[in-house]
């Protein structure tokens, strides 16, 4: 699907500052799924927040994590409402 390439694009070339600057060094977002849902003529983005460092990382999770994306999504969403639906993970080592 085109939104979640695009959106991906964003969040790993323009965002991707302020994604380590929330979040920690070498954090970053990824697209999972991006589906149209009628009934709410709204997005469902699916999300997966992952960081190594977890006890810094987890202070602004979710409302920095809403904030990153929704910047992204101004870029190309048309002004269609989204949902986030978000997970976090820790960067295997």
């Amino acid at each position: 699907m085109k939104y979640k390439r695009y959106l991906q694009r964003i969040l790993d070339v323009a965002l991707m500052t302020q994604t380590e600057h929330t979040f920690g060094k070498g954090s970053f977002i990824k697209i999972s799924n991006i589906t149209y849902i009628r009934s709410k003529k709204s997005y469902l983005v699916n999300v997966t927040l992952y960081f190594d460092d977890i006890e810094n990382g987890m202070e602004l999770y979710p409302d920095g994590l809403e904030l990153i994306i929704k910047a992204g999504w101004d870029v190309i969403g048309d002004k269609t409402p989204i949902i986030i639906q978000s997970s976090v993970d820790v960067i295997p080592q």
